[in-house]
């Protein structure tokens, strides 16, 4: 039998062929890869060495042509596993992925990654590994080899482990005797991975527990997240006071601080001049952040465009701190009196009449249709027929093509993968899948295009246009009074 490495294989046998297109993706994804980094006189980051993300070569990672190609590697090369692999082992190993995360959330509320990061490349026996948490450290072992397997985690001799690039990314950036004598601290202040590991592998999880139970209840009125903890969901939890925050469980208090310090990771940066166009507001005009927590968002903007008078809304505690943060980030907005910080509940009338913009970043997304309806009924309700309404949020795309009426809306249409990959790239785009499974265990949803067609119509909101992010699902999703 005979196959053109990179042209369509001479095969009557569709499996083999496939085998063979899939093979050639990832040869020339490797290739465009090596060829990024020889022409910058490095090479790829090894697997097996802490991560350093101030290493240039991870910096490299970054580039349009790397990212492009590292999208289709993975694609191709889960298809690739997928098609040769027998479905009963596909399916069995699905399994694995809960005690995985299970065991990875251990390991970091455990302080591992950071005891290893002080015992430095030649790794650490699991007995001292064990030590200041006084945990068994036989099972201790067979964790972390079950997570070595998976490439978390280097066992460079029988019970003998070091960090390398994946399980450093946990590193919360503390020295390990402070993240044990002050554990309530251990999330504060650093980066959002071990905050977010820690959240999925503990309420999530749970939630997730709860999922066919909740598809199947014909009422359907609990989160999976409620009926599994009694907590609130998502939406809920974040309009509690610091009293009621107090009172809610430990779970509660942990996705609060994750979700915290995923924001913080995940700035607005220069999304603002890559989506929505700002500079179309009139000069004084009016944006009004709805739920603007810290104020970030409006503040990138700001800057940018420091005509605009800016009104921050969102509950008294967090207004607080935002004063505090536009003080010290841009004091000449604030000193000029062009921002303004409002106490508001957005299922409430909008108190701003005739803004010239409403900005809604990660918010619809907390909420289900219903709710959502709600809070855009209410910003149509106030708007004048110019004002623009922008939601940044993640949209998920369909795995088949889109239809016709999706692909008219300007900025709709999203690269699609090279055949035989499936059309939204496949394993390479499962976050943002995980992530709306997530967000409906939490009582919210993250939403395709379609989705937010109908919200946006039956807010009184006409959509019109996308603006897409290179590289990730997070757009500007914009609207105009219906």
């Amino acid at each position: 039998m005979h196959y053109a490495f990179f042209g369509s294989p001479v095969s009557t046998m569709a499996s083999v062929s496939t085998l063979r297109l899939l093979a050639n993706l990832i040869s020339q994804a490797v290739d465009t890869i090596e060829g990024v980094y020889a022409t910058a006189n490095a090479t790829p980051p090894p697997l097996n060495k802490p991560w350093d993300p101030k290493d240039p070569s991870e910096a490299l990672g970054q580039d349009p042509a790397v990212m492009e190609a590292k999208t289709k590697l993975v694609a191709a090369a889960a298809q690739l596993v997928a098609t040769a692999r027998d479905p009963i082992s596909t399916l069995l190993s699905i399994s694995d992925g809960v005690p995985l995360l299970a065991c990875l959330r251990t390991a970091s509320e455990l302080n591992v990654v950071e005891i290893l990061r002080e015992a430095g490349p030649q790794g650490l026996h699991v007995r001292e590994i064990a030590s200041p948490s006084k945990v068994n450290p036989d099972l201790l072992a067979r964790m972390l080899r079950f997570l070595a397997t998976n490439h978390i985690f280097h066992e460079v001799a029988p019970d003998v482990f070091a960090n390398n690039r994946i399980s450093s990314s946990l590193d919360k950036g503390k020295p390990s005797a402070v993240l044990f004598d002050k554990p309530e601290e251990r999330l504060t202040g650093t980066a959002a991975a071990a905050a977010l590991v820690e959240m999925f592998g503990d309420e999530i999880i749970k939630s997730f527990a709860q999922l066919t139970e909740t598809v199947l209840d014909p009422n359907g009125e609990q989160s999976p997240l409620k009926r599994a903890l009694g907590v609130p969901s998502s939406g809920a939890a974040l309009q509690l006071d610091d009293a009621s925050r107090k009172q809610t469980t430990r779970e509660s208090v942990q996705h609060r601080d994750a979700q915290m310090y995923l924001n913080q990771d995940l700035q607005f940066s220069n999304y603002d001049s890559e989506g929505f166009n700002w500079s179309q507001l009139p000069s004084g005009g009016i944006l009004v952040d709805v739920g603007s927590g810290m104020g970030s968002n409006s503040l990138t903007i700001a800057r940018k465009y420091p005509a605009l008078r800016v009104v921050n809304q969102d509950f008294g505690p967090v207004l607080e701190k935002a004063k505090a943060h536009w003080q010290e980030s841009f004091p000449e907005h604030f000193e000029k009196n062009l921002v303004e910080f409002q106490t508001h509940d957005f299922f409430l009338p909008q108190p701003v009449k005739g803004a010239d913009a409403f900005l809604l970043r990660h918010i619809t997304h907390d909420w289900s249709d219903e709710k959502t309806i709600q809070i855009l009924q209410r910003l149509c309700d106030a708007a004048k027929p110019t004002t623009h309404l922008v939601l940044i949020e993640h949209i998920v795309p369909s795995v088949a093509e889109e239809p016709a009426s999706i692909k008219a809306i300007p900025g709709a249409i999203r690269p699609t993968a090279p055949a035989p990959l499936l059309p939204n790239f496949g394993a390479a785009s499962s976050a943002i899948y995980f992530r709306d499974m997530m967000m409906h265990n939490l009582g919210g949803k993250e939403r395709t295009i379609a989705n937010f067609v109908d919200v946006f119509d039956k807010a009184g909101w006409k959509l019109v246009r996308i603006h897409r992010i290179p590289g990730i699902e997070q757009c500007h999703i914009v609207g105009v009074p219906a």
